[in-house]
């Protein structure tokens, strides 16, 4: 299943099935820190999270997380998604040491989940997320990180 993730003027970001919207992401930015707000097709609020530049690392802290519509988030990195000490997802880059290359994919104890496809070089940004079905159990939960740490990283 694919799965289209879009950048807009104010840096939000729009994930599409089959041109339905499924979630969006707004940003309220400043000089020190973002909010973000991560919303479903019906415009209720999934994640409302705080996000910190520290040196070259960003940090995030959940602000509020609708429970009834997502998984129990405990964490957020740049590169991990934590639901408790024994279940996460780890966003790992392909062979980003030796090109210029910022695609990546996910995995979940090892085992890989989906892949993640980047038009860096094109306005509005695009981002392509490929998963299997049998990892559809994961689907949201990696839009959702991908929306909450995404949102606002672009120079448009």
């Amino acid at each position: 299943m694919e799965i289209e993730i879009v950048e807009n003027k104010k840096q939000s970001l729009y994930a599409y099935k089959n041109n339905e919207l499924l979630f969006y992401s707004t940003g309220k930015f400043n000089w020190y820190k973002t909010i973000i707000k991560v919303y479903n097709y019906n415009d209720d609020l999934v994640l409302n999270l705080e996000s910190k530049v520290i040196f070259i690392n960003n940090s995030y802290k959940i602000l509020f997380q609708n429970e009834n519509l997502l998984n129990n988030i405990l964490g957020i990195t740049d590169s991990h998604l934590f639901f408790d000490k024994n279940k996460s997802l780890k966003k790992n880059y392909n062979d980003r040491l030796f090109s210029i290359n910022w695609n990546y994919h996910y995995t979940s104890e090892e085992t890989k989940i989906a892949e993640v496809t980047q038009n860096l070089w094109k306005s509005p940004r695009k981002i392509s997320l490929n998963i299997n079905d049998e990892n559809l159990d994961f689907l949201d939960s990696i839009i959702i990180h991908i929306l909450a740490v995404q949102t606002g990283n672009s120079d448009n």
